[in-house]
């Protein structure tokens, strides 16, 4: 019978089956290669500053907003395309972070974006991000966008209820030496300063105990710039650009309903950035580590 804890490898339940297929591990045992040259990452993202209250309201104890800012929110959808651990397939998924958040549960304070949720289109990343990363995913129905009349759309339902919806107008394309990625922002950036995340397991059978639960942090890169492929914005004010979130009852989203109503709670105001980009090359986000004991 094999020791699976003593292999090296990641495994998951079922564990009888021998070491699991992830996004870290092919099917060799090894990493996967082709991330960097092959994979694209298609973001549009939108920044809007947030009422500070409303946002703290949804971190968990020891995540805290820097005094030093106006708080802003990061609504950012992916479309994933070309992952070797696909075999070239690819999903769709939707980021809310929370920016210049002050992780406090570490040993030395890490400055970063919270990530509040991160909505996927596919089972297989939601199952070996929760297990493997502790990331916050949970599974929506997130469709390519729509251009109509030089508008973009993106949206994100749960079994045809529509909760999410973003818009932007006039988008047109820009050079690419204009991306926002090639200059310093006044809020940090999950790309750039890293992630936060806080990863939570209940126990079994004990309502309100875990098995874990603390706090990981991703890096960004810092200062090393991207590859932009392409680089489109709004023509037309960043105040025309919008994010609705609409709250629904239990009924509705059985599921997802106190994530969405507690977004909905979001006081969203000013628009910061608005930016679709495509990046060459992807990340396992193999660098999330574990940063409290």
């Amino acid at each position: 019978m094999l020791n699976f804890e003593k292999t090296g490898l990641y495994h998951r339940a079922p564990v009888g089956f021998g070491p699991a297929a992830s996004p870290r591990q092919g099917p060799d045992g090894k990493p996967f290669n082709g991330w960097k040259e092959n994979s694209e990452m298609h973001l549009t993202g939108i920044v809007l500053n947030v009422e500070r209250a409303q946002l703290q309201a949804l971190l968990p104890e020891g995540y805290d907003i820097a005094e030093d800012v106006q708080p802003t929110i990061l609504f950012e959808v992916m479309n994933l395309r070309k992952l070797p651990w696909l075999a070239g397939r690819g999903y769709n998924t939707w980021g809310i972070y929370a920016n210049d958040v002050i992780c406090r549960r570490s040993p030395e304070p890490i400055r970063a974006s919270y990530m509040v949720v991160l909505f996927e289109s596919f089972t297989d990343p939601i199952s070996t991000g929760r297990e493997e990363l502790g990331f916050s995913k949970v599974w929506a129905e997130l469709p390519d966008p729509k251009e109509e009349d030089g508008k973009l759309v993106h949206t994100a339902s749960w079994f045809g209820t529509e909760f999410l919806r973003m818009e932007i107008p006039k988008i047109a394309s820009k050079p690419v030496e204009e991306s926002p990625a090639f200059r310093e922002r006044p809020f940090t950036m999950p790309s750039v300063q890293g992630t936060l995340h806080h990863r939570y397991i209940p126990a079994v059978g004990e309502p309100g105990k875990h098995d874990a639960s603390y706090a990981t942090y991703m890096p960004g890169g810092g200062s090393k710039k991207p590859t932009v492929l392409s680089y489109r914005t709004t023509e037309a004010s960043l105040q025309d650009s919008t994010v609705k979130v609409t709250p629904h009852k239990w009924e509705d989203l059985p599921s997802l309903y106190p994530i969405v109503n507690g977004l909905a709670s979001l006081q969203l105001g000013e628009v910061r950035e608005v930016a679709q980009q495509v990046f060459l090359g992807a990340s396992d986000c193999s660098g999330n580590k574990r940063v409290e004991w």
